[in-house]
């Protein structure tokens, strides 16, 4: 009987110390995209094809995760996306910069070098659409699915992986895909960067249809403790 316990509580301490007692991360960087496949329209008129030209924008984010059972790691995050050009022959500014609140579970911690995340996200914009100088404020919530997941290469300080959040309510849908790599410098600090593609389709805010797809590569750093 003692063997079995023996391997047992061997197991149970060797997952625990994959999980962190108390850990913080933050991350700041710039993100350049594009802005693709665009259009904003009233509700009721045919859709309008836009010439938009993204901007570059900064995004942060910090994070808290603990050992509690059952209650959630919480991560906070903000980007600034903006996009101008013209919407036929109406000048268009379009402000989709948001803050994203996510609630989510480790369901693995550095086992087998892998890292595994899901949770829920709620997606705030803060933000606007102009059109020949008419301003219509965007302060909408969304829910989001969150999935996160990176693999470190053994022996090394580098991390490949990426994040979803994804959902559709009420005629929207919104898409954030990110491709990411990571390397962690010995000095607390490191050096991130990948490939961001953000799908928007917004429909009815304040009677405008917004429809965008935000593509480009990002740089930044973080820190975790």
């Amino acid at each position: 009987m003692m063997k079995p316990t023996l391997l047992l509580t061997t197991a149970l301490l060797a997952g625990a110390a994959q999980a962190d007692i108390i850990g913080l991360t933050a991350e700041v960087g710039s993100y350049s995209p594009s802005a693709d496949d665009s259009y904003i329209s009233d509700k009721d008129s045919s859709k309008q094809s836009a010439d938009l030209d993204g901007k570059s924008g900064t995004y942060f984010g910090i994070a808290f995760e603990h050992p509690l059972p059952l209650i959630p790691n919480v991560r906070f995050q903000s980007l600034d996306l903006k996009a101008n050009g013209s919407v036929g022959s109406q000048s268009a500014k379009l402000d989709l910069s948001h803050q994203d609140y996510t609630l989510y579970y480790e369901f693995l911690d550095g086992l087998l070098w892998i890292d595994l995340d899901a949770g829920l996200t709620v997606r705030k914009f803060d933000g606007s659409v102009t059109l020949d100088g008419n301003k219509t404020n965007l302060s909408d919530y969304y829910p989001l699915g969150y999935v996160a997941g990176y693999v470190t290469v053994p022996g090394t300080r580098l991390s490949f992986g990426g994040e979803l959040k994804a959902g559709g309510f009420d005629g929207s849908s919104i898409t954030d895909t990110t491709l990411k790599v990571k390397y962690q410098s010995p000095f607390l600090v490191g050096l991130e960067g990948g490939y961001r593609k953000i799908d928007l389709d917004l429909d009815d805010i304040d009677g405008k249809d917004i429809k965008s797809d935000f593509s480009g590569v990002f740089v930044g750093a973080f820190i975790d403790f």
